[in-house]
């Protein structure tokens, strides 16, 4: 089981790494559905390794896909880097609550998103929200910050 929840995190790693791709380069039309999908399966504790496995090496794809030079770029700027969860775990217990509040949220609010965006339903805003939390997560923000995220509606 820590096996499964350590892979769990490095998709949420490898996650994040997209995202925060995504604001400095192109995404592609399958970029955001990925990302939903990594957040949906992140919180499947049914699933198995494998999947789990299959998810990221999809992500990391995509995030060598949209951003090619970033891999084996001389002058790295870091916004391509996947997040170290252990910032998250090793963080305030406050921080860490409301960061793990965060990521729950979306997780949970991925399999209507996914269905939305299959139909072409799904709003520009909700999109930016899911790219809005991730971006939280990975940074060093305050309380107050934290919050008013986690408490936005979509």
């Amino acid at each position: 089981m820590a096996d499964s929840l350590s892979l769990r995190d490095q998709l949420i790693e490898s996650t994040i790494g997209l995202s925060r791709v995504c604001s400095m380069h192109k995404k592609s039309a399958r970029t955001d559905l990925l990302i939903l999908q990594a957040l949906l399966d992140s919180a499947d504790i049914s699933l198995s390794d494998g999947t789990i496995q299959n998810t990221m090496s999809l992500i990391q794809s995509e995030k060598s896909k949209i951003a090619p030079m970033c891999e084996t770029c001389a002058a790295r700027c870091g916004n391509s880097d996947d997040y170290d969860m252990s910032k998250l775990y090793n963080a305030s217990d406050e921080i860490r609550e409301l960061k793990l509040a965060i990521l729950h949220k979306i997780q949970g609010m991925a399999k209507d998103a996914i269905l939305k965006l299959r139909s072409g339903k799904l709003d520009d805003q909700a999109v930016i929200y899911f790219h809005k939390c991730l971006f939280a997560i990975s940074e060093d923000w305050d309380t107050a910050q934290l919050s008013e995220v986690l408490h936005e509606d979509v």
